[in-house]
């Protein structure tokens, strides 16, 4: 390598110049994203058919985590290179961990609420839809859920859509539906939840 090589081998390890570790900016770009996935999944995120339709909770989460992703892969990396080449500590090491950990353990001891928690709410929508000559309704909001289509039938059976399903062939959600299993549509399977409510999933094949 020669003396030469040497010397700027010994200049890119050199330790006169203490490594970075996390700061301010690297906090600010973790707990943005995981405020954005916090309201997305508690739904405080602004509806999907509303004026705000742009704020499409799919492709910000999306951006989110990613974002996550970096910020984590930066954070690992500086903090080797304070505790390993360094050999030192920095408090700036523990608020980024301790904002996600922190965060899971808040949503895990306060999940979302659930169908059953909404159950109410459908209810009267099912019954209003019933009443209503309209068969066909699009993009309701109840809850925290967002339904695509709403269709009702003369055999009183109410089926709520939900919207961001399981992909362009397979539709899924709740049936409503008081005098039992509910017919359904193309390759349909339901699954009882207790008095005139079913989860159903349907698959389109050609």
């Amino acid at each position: 390598m020669g003396r030469t090589g040497g010397r700027l081998v010994r200049a890119l390890i050199s330790h006169d110049k203490e490594n970075k570790p996390p700061g301010p900016i690297h906090l600010a770009f973790t707990v943005a994203p995981v405020l954005i996935l916090v309201c997305i999944y508690y739904d405080w995120w602004p509806s999907r058919y509303g004026s705000s339709r742009w704020a499409d909770p799919l492709l910000f989460g999306a951006a989110a985590l990613l974002i996550l992703a970096v910020v984590g892969v930066v954070w690992a990396v500086r903090t080797l290179y304070v505790i390993g080449a360094d050999r030192r500590w920095s408090w700036w090491i523990v608020p980024a961990p301790a904002v996600v950990l922190a965060t899971a353990a808040a949503v895990m001891l306060a999940p979302r609420p659930s169908f059953d928690d909404t159950r109410a709410e459908f209810e009267q929508v099912a019954r209003e839809l019933l009443a209503d000559p309209e068969p066909l309704h699009s993009y309701l909001e109840i809850g925290r859920f967002d339904i695509r289509t709403a269709m009702s039938g003369d055999d009183g059976v109410v089926y709520f859509i939900e919207d961001g399903g399981l992909g362009l062939t397979v539709s899924s959600g709740w049936a409503y539906s008081p005098h039992g299993v509910p017919p359904g549509f193309d390759d349909f399977t339901a699954t009882h939840l207790g008095g005139p409510w079913y989860e159903f999933v349907s698959v389109w094949r050609t």
